[in-house]
């Protein structure tokens, strides 16, 4: 038997499986709903937006994102409802209605997913004061 065909074949097998295994994991793995971009992005500095968009990675339940702006204060920011958009059930948008002082600002978020569990989270964004 030829040992050089027999090692190359020990060192492969393991590969080969490790391999497997992770793409396995990858086409299997379960997708989280959570925030996949936004407009204002985080961290960003920009003019007085006139909405905030969030896009999600799924669909939330009907009824169940709460959008939330919140000055450097910490106080509550009046905005209009989320709406879902026509076009994209996964974007939410809310009108922000006036223009915001330069300044920092928290859109905190919450919503359900497809599993059925609450989340929630925040960004930061800036208005960069008007020239």
């Amino acid at each position: 038997m030829n040992t050089h065909i027999v090692k190359h074949a020990r060192i492969r097998t393991p590969a080969l499986f490790a391999l497997a295994l992770i793409a396995g994991a990858a086409t299997w793995a379960p997708r989280h709903f959570t925030l996949a971009r936004s407009l204002p992005s985080a961290d960003a500095t920009v003019a007085s937006p006139a909405h905030l968009q969030l896009w999600f990675t799924q669909a939330p339940q009907e009824g169940s994102v709460s959008i939330r702006l919140i000055d450097a204060a910490g106080d509550a920011v009046d905005t209009g409802e989320p709406v879902r958009s026509a076009e994209d059930a996964k974007l939410m948008e809310v009108e922000v209605g006036h223009t915001l002082s330069a300044g920092a600002y928290t859109v905190a978020w919450r919503g359900i997913g497809d599993d059925g569990h609450v989340v929630r989270d925040d960004f930061v964004f800036t208005v960069q004061a008007e020239r």
